[in-house]
């Protein structure tokens, strides 16, 4: 596996947030990992001894309730960190991370990423906003859930997926392998919900989909109608969003 240093990085990536000196720190105390499609990275319930770079691919971020049920929470890809929190407060790791189609990472060690993120004062604050970036992420989807339709969450997930987590084939199709279920878990929708949304956005020809594969058509178009540009920042009334400040 060749080093991935000289490449662009993902707009908001952790790793493209770092200077040249501390990128090229952080991807020298690495070593490469590869993961077959479904393979796992890091188990819920494990110690955090050490987390993920990730260089190519998808991830999923799955938790396990107690009852057993899965959710898919997210998708990482090229330039995120997965498994940072359980080494950074010292507490078993939250969630699943599963491989979604072919992927590479280095594995970096706690004792190592530490010391490097202590060398650096931009490498500390690199840490920090993505950690904050991370919780608002969350603090969006809890708003989404009470203020948007399906669709609109729904193709937010996608618009997000294509722009920030897929590279488009040679024939200009963004393919993402993920099912309809996960789909929806990311989007806080039900799965009858998401296959019925799905099910007219493919009328309309800005998708397709197939076994564990949903192919965006037209990223223009779910740009059009995911959550209203003018109020995506903040998706709360201002009533509501005033009260919670306050």
């Amino acid at each position: 596996m060749t080093r991935a240093g000289n490449e662009a990085w993902p707009e908001g990536s952790f790793v493209q947030q770092l200077p040249d000196a501390d990128r090229n720190a952080l991807l020298d105390v690495g070593t490469p990992h590869r993961f077959e499609d479904d393979q796992i990275l890091l188990v819920q319930g494990d110690a955090g001894d050490f987390l993920y770079v990730l260089t190519s691919g998808l991830v999923k971020v799955i938790v396990e309730t107690v009852n057993g049920a899965h959710t898919t929470l997210a998708i990482r890809s090229r330039g995120d960190l997965v498994g940072e929190f359980a080494l950074l407060d010292n507490k078993p790791r939250t969630a699943t991370a599963r491989a979604a189609g072919p992927v590479t990472a280095l594995k970096v060690g706690g004792g190592a990423f530490l010391a490097f993120a202590g060398r650096s004062a931009a490498a500390q604050a690199a840490v920090t906003k993505y950690l904050l970036a991370k919780m608002r992420a969350v603090s969006d989807r809890c708003a989404a859930e009470r203020i948007w339709d399906a669709r609109e969450r729904l193709a937010q997930v996608l618009y997000d997926l294509g722009r920030q987590h897929a590279q488009p084939d040679s024939d200009g199709l963004i393919r993402v392998p993920i099912t309809q279920s996960e789909l929806g878990e990311l989007a806080g929708v039900a799965v009858s919900t998401a296959e019925r949304v799905l099910k007219d956005l493919r009328k309309q020809g800005v998708v397709s989909t197939r076994y564990r594969e949903i192919t965006i058509r037209d990223l223009s178009y779910l740009d059009s109608i995911r959550f209203p540009r003018e109020r995506r920042e903040n998706p709360l009334p201002a009533g509501i969003s005033d009260a919670l400040i306050r």
